[in-house]
């Protein structure tokens, strides 16, 4: 018995060769089925194809993008603070000794050029005694605050601080190695953890003339248009110059790729597959440059193609889709 399972194996070793060397098509074996693309086959629990309802997709919140042709950019990337200009930055004081009788903002106040800010009484001999009004010299907001109702006052005291910051400063540093790159007038685009998901544009203003000699970088000096007051002064930023750039790349946008250095994959979207909802794939890439919003695709996409940006993570973990396993839940139902 047991050389009769020996030769069958070997006759089965045979025809699996005499197959392959033959050119046999296993589609031929399918000959007069349907036509049409089927949804992927899973090849393992993890990792494989994924089929999504619409009410799954809501709850993974999930957002999808279309692979495009943009222009890509070389970034020089640096990190700093947000500075008020200094010629946009006004003391505001009084010309005699006296008393504040009176105070019309507080902090944190929007101002215009001429606002009545306070009333001080003078210390001359009168009845009633001088009084002067102190008015904002700028468009501006309050941002120090140093005098109250019934205080005394002093030529050399400072009552507030006023900042015009429609234009603001991003001030930081960029290493030894990059300063070749870097010139005056150098777009830029900023970001900072207030507005997360946008970006502030600048030009680099002033290149500092000497390095600092503890951290061997050079300062440099972005303006900013500020129009709506969102970057205030002391905020952290992240800024990124611009060196060069590529036009008509294939890109998608960073978020959308996974995965590490020679293993990059993004989630593709397949389309729809009868009524049970959309399946995505993950897909290999091969990737080129990359900047703060977009990343090129070498191999692996074409334009056109809808990629996953939000949720892919977490399709990561999702079990893969199988049609063995539908075709046992009919037939589940079909018993009952």
């Amino acid at each position: 018995m047991m050389q009769f399972f020996k030769q069958l194996g070997k006759w089965r070793i045979f025809l699996i060769i005499f197959q392959l060397t033959a050119g046999w098509n296993p589609a031929a074996a399918h000959e007069g089925e349907p036509h049409g693309e089927p949804p992927p086959t899973a090849v393992s629990n993890i990792g494989g194809p994924v089929m999504l309802s619409g009410e799954a997709k809501k709850n993974l919140g999930l957002q999808l993008e279309d692979t495009d042709l943009r222009t890509i950019y070389s970034l020089i990337k640096c990190y700093g603070m947000v500075d008020p200009i200094p010629t946009k930055v006004h003391w505001v004081t009084v010309r005699i000794s006296g008393r504040v009788l009176q105070v019309f903002v507080n902090l944190g106040d929007s101002v215009e050029k001429g606002t009545l800010l306070a009333k001080v009484e003078s210390r001359q001999i009168g009845e009633p005694p001088p009084q002067i009004e102190i008015q904002s010299p700028v468009k501006g907001i309050i941002t120090e605050h140093h005098v109250f109702a019934g205080e005394p006052v002093e030529p050399d005291k400072v009552l507030f601080r006023i900042m015009d910051l429609s234009t603001v400063y991003v001030k930081c540093h960029i290493y030894e190695a990059d300063i070749a790159k870097v010139k005056q007038g150098q777009r830029a685009r900023i970001y900072v953890e207030s507005f997360p998901d946008k970006f502030f544009e600048g030009e680099v203003d002033i290149l500092g003339g000497q390095l600092e000699e503890e951290t061997r970088t050079l300062p440099v000096w972005l303006k900013v248009e500020n129009p709506r007051r969102e970057l205030l002064p002391n905020m952290r930023a992240e800024s990124n110059l611009i060196t060069g750039e590529a036009a008509d790349a294939i890109t998608v946008p960073v978020e959308a790729v996974l995965g590490d250095a020679g293993n990059y994959f993004v989630f593709l979207e397949k389309g729809e597959y009868i009524e049970k909802g959309t399946y995505f794939v993950r897909q290999p890439v091969v990737v080129g440059m990359r900047d703060d919003r977009y990343v090129e695709i070498k191999e692996g996409l074409l334009p056109g193609d809808r990629v996953v940006v939000k949720g892919n993570y977490q399709l990561q973990f999702m079990p893969a889709y199988s049609p063995e396993k539908d075709e046992d839940d009919v037939k589940a139902k079909g018993k009952k």
